[in-house]
């Protein structure tokens, strides 16, 4: 095969030259860019970040950018003999170490003994040590000199991914750049380029599929692309790339969540065996349906799907089931899941436990909003009763603060009795009009008594008291329709017990004191108390 034939990885391909071609990392690129422009160049550099989101990358950029000779807006050319020595691995003056073999302390004294000569063809000879965490603390105590002090044409670009592993006295000595996680919208703009220029027609959901499961690394998704080439060729489609990853679609989740919110447990049991019987791990499993959740979630909360990283398709979806689900269910769903997700790590039948919470998020009642609960209970005490629905943004079914009209025939079979009657039997009564108000059921608790045509009810309780009180019209009303009323006045007050008063209680508690403490005194003790009138001092 020719040479101009041979493959070469997507991610090796397609690594970006200058700075304004790296994606997702500008406050780094342009800081460095202003740093070249006004000649600030720091002489030791620490990159640090998760993998494969551009640390060694940019390094190459900036060793590439200090010693071309045709820069272009303080980027390199890529076409001088300095920028094409760099970028075919013949430039004496970049070296590149691998922290992870050279990490001894020899290795860095033969790093200080050749750093002391000058650069043979650029401005500057530049070390780029990647993994540099890996190093020895005596390699790096090795290092601290020539860090604090170089020569004029040296400097140094440390990669990291565990920034923390990295000695107080190394990270004072640099100016630290910290590279980001790839968004999912630059992940998936970088791939449509590639894919463009690769000629490779390839839709926006398998895109987004290979975004999230690179998990924030550019690299990850670039070798992901690579795999699902080889199976698809030229042409991509959903579904292919889907099986090439062994992947479970988002078509699934939906499945599942729609048949958690219709309580469908053997629609549940029918996907779980789909997940066990074609080999999918119930942990990837859990993660999905966890994502899914919370993509409900957004929804439900901002009312729109902006923050969701899917398909057009997809939002129509979640916007529709959102509906059907309320916040506090979600949150529900989640917990459930992340308490499986913990659970499944040490069991050794983990399918049982995975069926059994998918289960339990199929049976468990709605939840009722805790605010709308609260409301209910104040209500009640008030005694202006409001029945609210059990959905997110509770309504009022039905106030009966309001005024009702009692229907003309509710009466017409039954004679009105007198108020005496009524002070004699009312129990009847009482159940007729709590029906209409909850509240005046209470009356069968209350002291009812006619004093100069008033009639006064008496309860022990202030808040019940008080709920009566602000009903007294209605409660007159509904009497009226039993009683005879007609020039009688109701008054709610509480009734006041009446105890037993202080100084009784202290005169018997102290003349039982008196009676303990004789018997306990001593002959002797009392017949000092007769002659001289002593008085116990306790």
């Amino acid at each position: 095969m020719s040479s101009n034939k041979e493959f070469i990885v997507t991610a090796r391909k397609w690594r970006p030259l200058t700075f304004s071609s790296v994606v997702g990392q500008e406050h780094i690129t342009t800081t460095l860019k202003n740093a070249i422009k006004t000649g600030r160049i720091h002489h030791a550099y620490l990159f640090c970040g998760p993998r494969g989101v551009g640390k060694t990358t940019t390094a190459r950029i900036l060793a590439r950018a200090v010693n071309c000779l045709q820069p272009v807006d303080y980027e390199p050319c890529n076409q001088c003999t300095n920028c094409e020595a760099a970028l075919n691995n013949r430039s004496i003056d970049i070296i590149e170490i691998d922290g992870a073999s050279n990490n001894s302390v020899d290795d860095v004294r033969t790093l200080r003994e050749n750093a002391k000569y000058p650069p043979s063809q650029g401005k500057y000879k530049m070390y780029i040590i990647d993994e540099v965490h890996m190093l020895s603390t005596s390699a790096f105590n090795a290092l601290l000199k020539i860090l604090e002090e170089p020569p004029s044409h040296l400097l140094f670009v440390f990669a990291t991914t565990e920034a923390h592993k990295v000695p107080a006295t190394i990270i004072s000595r640099c100016q630290r750049f910290d590279f980001r996680r790839m968004e999912i919208p630059d992940i998936v703009y970088q791939l449509r380029n590639i894919a463009q220029k690769e000629e490779i027609n390839i839709d926006e959901e398998s895109l987004i599929t290979i975004a999230k499961k690179a998990d924030g690394s550019m690299r990850d998704s670039q070798s992901i692309f690579d795999q699902v080439i080889a199976l698809c060729g030229k042409n991509v489609n959903y579904s292919e790339m889907a099986k090439s990853l062994h992947l479970l679609d988002e078509d699934f989740f939906f499945q599942l969540s729609e048949a958690i919110s219709n309580k469908d447990s053997a629609k549940v049991f029918e996907l779980s065996q789909i997940v066990i019987s074609q080999g999918y791990e119930i942990q990837e499993v859990l993660s999905g349906l966890l994502e899914h959740f919370r993509n409900i979630l957004t929804v439900i909360i901002t009312k729109n799907t902006k923050l969701l990283n899917t398909s057009k398709e997809f939002e129509k979806k979640y916007l529709d089931i959102s509906k059907k689900l309320t916040k506090s269910d979600i949150l529900r769903y989640i917990h459930i899941i992340n308490n499986t997700e913990q659970a499944i790590k040490y069991l050794p039948q983990p399918r049982v436990r995975f069926e059994i919470a998918l289960i339990n998020m199929a049976e468990m009642d709605k939840a009722i909003d805790l605010k709308s609960l609260i409301e209910e209970i104040r209500q009640i005490k008030t005694g202006n009763y409001v029945v609210y629905s059990t959905i997110e943004n509770p309504t009022p079914i039905e106030n009966t603060k309001s005024s009702v009209d009692i229907p003309e025939t509710q009466n017409t079979a039954t004679e009105k009795i007198s108020v005496q009657q009524f002070l004699v039997n009312n129990s009847s009564i009482i159940e007729e009009i709590s029906k209409l108000n909850p509240i005046f059921a209470e009356l069968n608790n209350c002291d009812i008594e006619l004093n100069n045509n008033i009639l006064s009810i008496k309860h022990e309780n202030k808040i019940i008291s008080q709920a009566l009180k602000k009903n007294v019209s209605l409660l007159q009303k509904y009497l009226s329709e039993f009683v005879l009323i007609d020039n009688i006045t109701l008054e709610v007050a509480q009734k006041h017990i009446i105890e037993e008063s202080n100084t009784e209680t202290q005169e018997k508690s102290s003349s039982q004191n008196s009676k303990t403490d004789d018997k306990e005194k001593h002959p002797v003790e009392k017949k000092i108390i007769d002659l001289f009138g002593a008085v116990e001092i306790k």
